[in-house]
């Protein structure tokens, strides 16, 4: 169920509020994003409404209406202080934060929320909203957390058709900033346990090859259609978390694939992007495979 619903517009920029800190800091960046990006702003607080049953239950008097109201008034008014010329719409939904979110991402252009938020009662962390969103949405998702002012915009390739659209993603953000791109392949090869090395290991080794030159050929190529970045490729051999949570301490974003390629032909890993998530320094973007996931988890309210 919605209420005070205004849908979101055709092309916004989603951010999820809940009136923490972090939530804050992520509105900000979304505002800051849409007015760069000439898109309208929509902002959406979704909570699960307790109702006031006694005894041992938590009792608020307030109405979703009103819980959700405050919090969308003051980001409002927070956005309308630094941003005064954006277009801006709000959205009060009941509900888990994650599923309503995964709805709105339907018809925007990008999501962006906390790395961290809180509930209802007793400030309760709920981090996984970020990861579910990140995993499910049909539009790229910037879970803000913070970044170097100045640093590059790292994006992490694999040779995979589904981290091209992460570049693609990385290369646009890069490019509207006017901050350097930094391309990172790792190059990590690791046999299951109790497997020992042989022929397949060494077609495994050639295989990681020719993606690595896959991948230096992707970044001669959108070096040259974009004179006006500074592209530059590191080829690392650590594990992609490892080598993107290191670069995140000097980055401004941090931008990987929903998913990727895994050691093995066809392995779809989308443990690298909830890792980088887990353990990113700097804000992560995540860019779902053109078309969005394959599915996407039922999104249900629930109804006073």
């Amino acid at each position: 169920m919605t209420i005070n619903s205004v849908p979101a517009p055709a092309g916004a920029v989603v951010v999820g509020v809940d009136g923490s800190g972090l939530s804050e800091s992520a509105l900000l960046w979304a505002a800051a994003e849409a007015a760069r990006l000439g898109s309208p702003l929509h902002i959406v607080h979704a909570f699960v409404y307790v109702h006031a049953m006694g005894g041992f239950a938590v009792v608020d008097v307030a109405t979703p209406d009103e819980i959700g109201g405050e919090v969308c008034a003051a980001a409002l008014e927070r956005v309308r202080a630094e941003f005064p010329d954006l277009a801006v719409t709000t959205e009060v939904r009941v509900g888990p934060a994650a599923p309503q979110l995964i709805k709105a991402s339907r018809q925007a252009s990008m999501v962006v929320l906390g790395a961290r938020g809180h509930g209802r009662i007793g400030g309760v962390l709920v981090g996984s909203v970020s990861q579910q969103v990140a995993l499910h949405s049909r539009c790229p998702v910037v879970v803000v957390r913070g970044g170097v002012e100045g640093g590059p915009v790292v994006v992490g390739l694999d040779g995979s058709v589904q981290a091209d659209e992460a570049l693609r993603f990385a290369l646009r953000h890069a490019e509207g900033v006017g901050a350097p791109l930094r391309v990172v392949r790792a190059e990590y090869v690791e046999a299951p346990p109790g497997v020992p090395p042989g022929e397949w290991y060494a077609d495994l080794v050639d295989r990681m090859q020719a993606l690595t030159e896959s991948v230096r050929s992707k970044v001669e190529e959108v070096a040259r259609e974009h004179p006006g970045v500074e592209v530059e490729l590191e080829i690392l051999h650590q594990h992609p978390v490892s080598a993107l949570v290191d670069e995140s301490a000097q980055a401004r974003l941090i931008v990987v694939a929903s998913r990727g390629l895994g050691g093995f032909a066809g392995l779809l890993l989308g443990s690298v992007s909830q890792g980088v998530l887990s353990r990113s320094m700097a804000s992560v973007a995540v860019v779902p495979p053109a078309g969005g996931p394959r599915e996407e988890p039922e999104a249900r309210d629930i109804t006073r």
